[in-house]
């Protein structure tokens, strides 16, 4: 009996150390990570934590033609409120902009929006993702409440190379080409996305 409470408890120890992830999505994801400057995803996991619930991998080559965007997503849930708070004060400890979902002046920047009618005196470039929510039945995007958005850095001008990469004219003008990289933190669902960004 003591054996078997012994090897119980073992692998409950291992298996909590353990990476859960698929090592071919592990893979997919290391090789995305590594292929941006470390300066733009050095705030992401360098793997691909087992409470995922979704990731998005781009690289600098790879273009989407549709958003003339590329960058890198990782979702995670946290189940334990506690635990979700932490963290959320962890990685917001250094952070230069802390917004509201709510907030008029964040520029979707992946959306077809026109966005050069918004009057801000700032704008806080973000994806879409990080406040709305893909709705497959109305087969729109919903916004998300109850959510914040943590921009770490953003800066204007083109900084990856592309035929694929165009000028956003919906945006306005100076904000037609940047980056920005930060964290959303879904409060009623306790998610947290890093994202990177790149249009």
């Amino acid at each position: 009996m003591k054996n078997k409470l012994y090897i119980l408890f073992l692998i409950v120890i291992l298996q909590s150390c353990l990476n859960l992830t698929d090592p071919e999505h592990q893979a997919e994801y290391i090789e995305s990570y590594r292929s941006f400057d470390k300066d733009l995803v050095d705030h992401f996991p360098l793997k691909v934590p087992n409470n995922w619930t979704h990731v998005s991998y781009g690289t600098p080559d790879y273009i989407n033609e549709w958003s003339s965007t590329t960058g890198l997503e990782l979702k995670i849930r946290i189940t334990s409120k506690d635990k979700f708070e932490k963290l959320k004060e962890q990685l917001t400890e250094n952070v230069s902009v802390l917004k509201n979902s709510s907030d008029s002046c964040l520029l979707i920047v992946d959306s077809e929006e026109n966005s050069r009618l918004i009057k801000c005196e700032s704008f806080y470039p973000i994806p879409q993702e990080t406040i709305f929510e893909y709705n497959d039945r109305n087969e729109e995007w919903v916004k998300v409440e109850n959510c914040e958005i943590a921009i770490l850095d953003y800066n204007l001008g083109k900084f990856i190379e592309s035929e694929y990469l165009t000028v956003k004219e919906n945006l306005p003008a100076k904000w037609r080409n940047g980056y920005s990289k930060g964290y959303a933190f879904n409060n009623s669902e306790q998610t947290i996305m890093y994202w990177l960004i790149i249009w």
